[in-house]
């Protein structure tokens, strides 16, 4: 029991599988009493359609379910059509399926493309596609399945990801910060071209958490519309989860990398010895960046966090040093990444 507990207490995708799956089963019953008191042949059809309802987001239960009945109503007319044009069960099956799989093909269908074919088939095999009081059936009773569904997943604890967007843009920053800090370790200790060779892997290897954290902000932008939920939704759940933040995390990723590769260049030259002042600078825009993801989306936003640390480095762009130095290059790309971390005075609230 106190297992139980802990389980239903705690946000984790584990909780969230045995809650939707716990619903497509409500769901499936209560769709199964719907065709009973509904009537027709197929039964099951309303929990099967009820099923592929309750899906991942409010939304996408309710235009799946929309995008379901259309694709059946069109298999149906199909079958209709063919049965009565082709007498010859195998011919109409042939039939039903190459026009189901090109009708198809239309993007509003979406990623589920052959169901028009599949239920063509389905009623031609079945020697239903010539009595229409059947065929309405399986359009009522589809429909009706799906309506559950869809109802159940949006009045049942409705599915919520701004959570999952958090975290990844959390880990995301944190990730970035601390190869900066290990940039600045080896910096601080002086470094060789092997050391920067392995900086150099290592941030580049952060852009597919660029790729995760995107989609994973796309995927709560995406939960909370239709969602009834959202008028509850705590301002920490929704801060990190715009695009504007994975945006700002993404450009800062590329300076990373780029100045790994600035401190490759430079250890290539010969082995370079301790550096301290641009140990700092790393430092400080490693520490810029844990404000940041602090800090986005708040009243105060990022920026006071990180003056002291854009300050710093501008004092440091000596006006003297050449600019083919690649030791300069690597200050003026900290100071631009700082600068993208920086919100404008339109942003600075969020």
């Amino acid at each position: 029991m106190d297992r139980l507990r802990n389980l239903v207490g705690r946000h984790s995708r584990e909780q969230e599988a045995v809650v939707q799956a716990l619903k497509a089963a409500l769901a499936a019953v209560l769709a199964l009493l719907a065709a009973g008191a509904i009537g027709g042949a197929q039964p099951f059809l309303a929990p099967y359609a009820a099923v592929l309802a309750v899906t991942t987001t409010v939304r996408r239960s309710w235009s799946g379910a929309a995008r379901q009945a259309a694709m059946l109503v069109v298999g149906v007319v199909l079958a209709y059509g063919v049965g009565l044009l082709v007498p010859s069960t195998p011919g109409a099956l042939a039939a039903v399926v190459v026009v189901g799989l090109l009708l198809g093909r239309w993007r509003r269908f979406g990623g589920d493309r052959e169901w028009i074919a599949i239920t063509g088939l389905l009623l031609i095999v079945n020697g239903v596609a010539g009595h229409p009081a059947l065929l309405v059936s399986w359009v009522v009773l589809s429909v009706v399945g799906s309506a559950i569904g869809a109802t159940v997943n949006t009045l049942l604890l409705p599915p919520l990801h701004l959570r999952d967007a958090h975290d990844a843009v959390q880990s995301l920053a944190g990730d970035i910060a601390l190869r900066l800090r290990t940039m600045a370790e080896g910096v601080r200790e002086g470094w060789g071209a092997g050391d920067a060779a392995g900086w150099v892997a290592h941030a580049r290897a952060v852009r597919a958490a660029v790729r995760r954290a995107d989609d994973a902000v796309w995927f709560g932008r995406e939960s909370v519309r239709w969602n009834p939920r959202r008028r509850s939704i705590r301002p920490s759940d929704v801060r990190l989860a715009v695009p504007e933040a994975v945006e700002r995390v993404a450009r800062l990723s590329e300076r990373t990398a780029q100045i790994a590769v600035l401190l490759g260049d430079i250890a290539d030259l010969a082995d370079q010895d301790a550096d301290p002042g641009l140990a700092d600078l790393l430092d400080q825009l490693a520490a810029a960046v844990d404000a940041t993801a602090d800090r986005f989306g708040t009243p105060e936003g990022p920026a006071e966090a990180i003056a002291g640390s854009a300050a710093e480095v501008h004092r440091r762009r000596d006006p003297e040093i050449e600019p083919a130095q690649v030791r300069a290059t690597c200050v003026v790309t900290v100071a631009d990444a700082l600068a993208d971390l920086t919100p404008s005075s339109g942003q600075a609230g969020g």
